[in-house]
């Protein structure tokens, strides 16, 4: 529990509350009404807004509603281009990991199809080129469409 004291407006936590007053045994639970008599108000958790993939939320002090309660105030905050550049090569690198796995998990056919000297199917030769393509679709590495494998 956090509470304000409100002739500084300066935010603690309970124990630093309770430690403020060594004389005084306070119950397991502090109330509202308790610490309104000791000139101090409960903090309650405020919203927090919705961030992007580039944003991260963070706690910006505290603000008070019209109905006269405290809450934590939060914030969504753009990260730096360094950490976004990171961000966006990360799933990249991710992405590239799986399209690998796929491209893989195809091998086989490809091997049999020339073992077998039958040729190979061209839905296969098409997906295993539109798993290659990933990185050039518009929205990489986000948005990603995966291609499917055209039955044979």
């Amino acid at each position: 529990m956090e509470i304000r004291l409100r002739n500084t407006g300066e935010v603690i936590t309970d124990g630093e509350f309770r430690a403020l007053y060594p004389t005084t045994s306070f119950p397991p639970q502090l109330s509202a009404g308790l610490l309104d008599s000791f000139d101090a108000d409960v903090i309650f958790e405020g919203p927090q807004p919705a961030a992007t993939r580039y944003q991260f939320v963070a706690r910006q002090g505290v603000i008070q509603m019209a109905d006269g309660s405290w809450y934590r105030n939060y914030v969504a905050i753009d990260m730096p281009d360094e950490a976004k550049s990171a961000l966006d090569a990360q799933q990249a690198s991710s992405v590239r990991a799986d399209r690998n796995a796929r491209l893989a998990a195809t091998d086989w056919r490809v091997i049999k199809a020339l073992e077998d000297g039958n040729g190979l199917d061209f839905g296969l030769v098409a997906y295993r080129q539109a798993l290659r393509d990933i990185p050039s679709q518009p929205g990489f590495p986000w948005d990603i469409v995966w291609p499917t494998v055209a039955s044979t």
